[in-house]
């Protein structure tokens, strides 16, 4: 009986379900390939998809949009001695450009949208949606599928890759698309879904590559890599793990990556270290680098950090969970980012708490800024939410299941943005 008990109590612990105070916390997930048999990753856990279920059944009627207004105190007055350098206009890429910013050009919805269309995949969209000049739409799935669809929907043509595709692509100058996947390689496809070529980086490319105004990609694996436009590497900074936060490129000739052993790394362009600021803990994100050089990472502890451009801490913002998304960052230097905690926060240039917005699950998507201040941000609890620029909400938007993309704005205000019912989903 003694032995039978031992079992019973062994398969409990390898199914993940508590078994009373003695029970290990679960390790923290990203991907649903880091979990067990048919268990899904939902709010960083690997759960059975009945128990998800259930749980978001009896949270449906917990508050929604609780702001939690906070003393600004006085405006941040300019620095005078140090003129601000605005992003570029915006480059189909992963939060808006090389600076991840999540500014956009375009003006998205400011009442509550409805569903044009949606395109189907046989699983989870993590990635981000990119959309391209002439309106395309481009979107990977944990499917292995790379599709390119028309602004009506339409599928224009599919690539399949060898694995998983959790990172968003990225388009260069002439038109080729960048995309990375679990296969290992970063491929190069023309516009009309033909390889041009395919790079085996010797690691899983779960981080978005970005493109440089000459045309120069770099990617994160095992460790940054630096990549022509051929497919040749310039150079390469291994690390001691591999690295999930996208690369960002810094207005002083640096390229800026966040690793798991909890370190913010930086590149010079020719491939030489600069420098190294220790984090405290992992970081999953990409950094992102405000106009006036400050650069700024989420991190697992849930921590969201303000370095300056060699490195040294300016601030450090504590929220109650994981930091996971990218830092947005408003034209005045408001830092918007979501938390496992279940809020979204501002934070202004100087570190101080602006507000808050709780929603009813972990945020592990980005937020990306409209040109009138809206922003846009997903959430585990299935639904895609617009908040004014002081936090106020403005609409939620039910998709039906977690929503870890990251918002794309097209040209005419529609709203692109993947969900956990493998669902690309357009709303205007």
């Amino acid at each position: 009986m003694r032995l039978r008990v031992l079992q019973l109590a062994s398969l409990v612990l390898a199914l993940g379900c508590p078994t009373g105070r003695s029970t290990p916390q679960p390790v923290p997930c990203m991907s649903d390939q880091e979990c067990r048999a048919d268990r899904i990753c939902h709010e960083g856990r690997c759960r059975f998809v009945d128990e998800v279920r259930e749980d978001l059944a009896r949270r449906s009627t917990d508050t929604v949009g609780d702001l939690v207004p906070v003393d600004a105190g006085v405006p941040d007055e300019p620095d005078a001695t140090a003129p601000p350098t605005p992003a570029p206009l915006e480059r189909p890429m992963f939060m808006g450009g090389p600076r991840h910013t999540g500014r956009t050009a375009h003006a998205g919805v400011a009442a509550a949208p409805s569903r044009r269309w949606t395109h189907r995949t046989r699983a989870r969209i993590f990635a981000s949606p990119i959309v391209g000049p002439d309106g395309t739409v481009y979107i990977g799935s944990l499917d292995r599928t790379f599709s390119a669809l028309s602004p009506e929907g339409t599928l224009r043509w599919r690539y399949v890759a060898g694995d998983k595709i959790y990172a968003s692509a990225a388009l260069g100058a002439d038109g080729t698309i960048y995309l990375g996947s679990d296969d290992r390689h970063l491929t190069a496809l023309d516009p009309s879904g033909r390889v041009r070529w395919r790079l085996d980086l010797g690691d899983q490319v779960d981080a978005s590559p970005i493109v440089a105004e000459d045309g120069t990609i770099y990617a994160a694996a095992g460790g940054v890599y630096a990549i022509d436009p051929a497919g040749a590497v310039r150079w390469h900074v291994a690390t001691a793990a591999h690295v999930r936060s996208s690369p960002a490129l810094h207005p002083a000739g640096l390229v800026i990556v966040g690793t798991p052993d909890g370190t913010v790394l930086a590149v010079r362009m020719t491939g030489e270290e600069a420098w190294r600021a220790s984090a405290g803990a992992s970081i999953d994100g990409a950094a992102s680098i405000a106009d006036d050089g400050t650069i700024v990472v989420g991190t697992d502890r849930g921590h969201v950090i303000a370095l300056d451009p060699t490195g040294r801490e300016r601030w450090r913002f504590e929220t109650g969970g994981d930091v996971r998304a990218t830092p947005a960052i408003a034209t005045d230097g408001t830092v918007i980012v979501g938390s496992y905690d279940r809020h979204v926060y501002a934070i202004a240039p100087d570190g101080r708490l602006r507000w808050r917005f709780q929603t009813t699950g972990r945020i592990r998507a980005s937020a990306r800024i409209d040109p009138d201040g809206r922003i846009y941000v997903g959430s585990q609890d299935d639904s895609l939410y617009c908040l004014s620029p002081d936090g106020q909400l403005l609409w939620r938007h039910e998709i039906g299941q977690d929503i870890d993309s990251t918002v794309a704005i097209g040209a005419d205000g529609t709203l692109y943005v993947g969900a956990d019912d493998g669902g690309l989903h357009a709303l205007r």
